[in-house]
């Protein structure tokens, strides 16, 4: 029922919507590299940051600032509040970069800053998420915009699911009080859509009128790439242009690459790794077959509960010209080949480079996750990504029947 899929649209929602820092504590995902000095270097440095704040409400708490980095919070500097609830943090710091002042791990303020700046930030020392406010840092002031009407966007959207999951708890206790449960889930569904789309456009606008900001470089992962592909581009352009030498948009420019690579009409990249019986076998030499390229590995339970429906495609279709070609991220041999065969994948196209997660065809195929999956036409275009269960079987009965 379509009650059910807007059920797990909103619980994906809550998943998937935030990159950058909610009210609700969520943590900005920075996975870039910079180098930071420590405070107690020399005061003329032309990389010099201040941080200047005075918080209501204070009692001589001590705050942390810290520098957002891929193994987890770094410490930078940290002071007590003054009997005004004032303080002064500088440091060095070459490159931008992101940064949490905080109180404790739950009450925190983020900050972009770059190299030279004086930022000056007020806020309520109890509930510093929802009340602070930068000056001094257009990337953060930016930022903090584009964070809060995000919160308002989850708001909202949570409280559709409450309504959905009041109507469903009170249809089963009470089934005779005859409750149209697909008629109000489908008007759920409606105003869910509708907000999405209102936030996205917000996303999009905002994003391409800051493409050369970082906080844009948070912001756009909220926005599905397939859809927003061509914000994507612009966005890495521009920071590319911006900030060349930064490790982190360097990744990212490297990660739009490969997305441009992989949209959809584009000629899938080649693979080439050795069979169970050690023969080289390339995914070019598959043109002229309806292809399913199969991201799995035997150690990923998820994977192992799709391959059922993988290979009941594979039956159905398979003299209608589909095969799969599947390529795993194994590590050991034997295990790869017992799932192969316990899973009944009797198809002969599987192939395995051992690397498990360092394998080249996780960049080049630009997945974070599997199972994951892309379908090819007969002359080996991308037509289609990531097709689980009753979807991947739909596409295949449209291109066959």
């Amino acid at each position: 029922m379509r009650i059910k899929n807007l059920f797990q649209n909103l619980r994906m929602l809550k998943k998937l919507l935030f990159s950058i820092e909610l009210k609700r504590g969520l943590y900005v995902f920075i996975s870039c590299i910079l180098l930071v000095v420590n405070s107690k270097t020399n005061a003329q440095s032309k990389n010099r940051i201040e941080i200047k704040g005075e918080l209501s409400n204070s009692n001589g708490e001590r705050v942390y600032l810290e520098l957002m980095s891929p193994e987890g919070a770094v410490g930078i500097d940290t002071v007590l509040l003054n009997v005004k609830g004032g303080f002064v943090l500088t440091f060095d710091s070459k490159d931008p970069g992101f940064y949490r002042l905080k109180i404790s791990d739950k009450n925190f303020a983020t900050l972009i800053i770059d190299a030279n700046q004086k930022v000056s930030i007020t806020g309520d020392v109890n509930n510093l998420n929802q009340t602070y406010l930068v000056e001094g840092s257009p990337d953060s002031k930016l930022f903090l915009e584009i964070d809060r009407a995000s919160s308002r966007h989850y708001q909202k959207s949570d409280s559709l699911q409450k309504m959905f999951q009041a109507l469903v708890n009170s249809n089963n206790k009470n089934p005779n009080l005859s409750l149209n449960v697909d008629s109000i889930g489908q008007a759920l569904e409606s105003k869910y859509n509708a907000l999405l789309i209102k936030h996205n456009n917000y996303l999009k606008e905002t994003i391409e009128k800051n493409t050369s900001s970082l906080a844009s470089l948070v912001a756009i992962q909220q926005l599905p790439v397939e859809e927003y592909l061509e914000t994507y581009i612009k966005t890495d352009a521009s920071l590319f242009a911006r900030y060349p030498n930064s490790s982190y948009i360097k990744s990212f420019h490297l990660d739009v690459l490969s997305k441009k690579q992989m949209k959809l009409g584009s000629i899938a990249p080649d693979i080439k790794m050795n069979t169970p019986d050690g023969e080289v076998l390339s995914l070019s030499s598959q043109k002229g077959k309806v292809i399913l390229v199969d991201f799995w590995a035997s150690w990923c339970g998820p994977c192992r509960g799709e391959n059922p429906n993988v290979v009941k495609a594979y039956h159905k279709y398979k003299m209608k010209g589909f095969d799969v070609f599947n390529v795993s991220l194994d590590t050991d041999p034997a295990k790869w080949k017992q799932a192969i065969i316990k899973d009944n994948l009797v198809w002969s196209n599987h192939i395995c480079d051992f690397k498990g997660w360092q394998s080249s065809v996780v960049a080049l195929y630009g997945f974070k996750g599997i199972p994951y999956n892309v379908l090819l036409d007969k002359e080996g275009k991308i037509i289609a990504k990531n097709l689980r269960g009753e979807d991947l079987e739909k596409k295949l009965s449209e291109i066959f029947n």
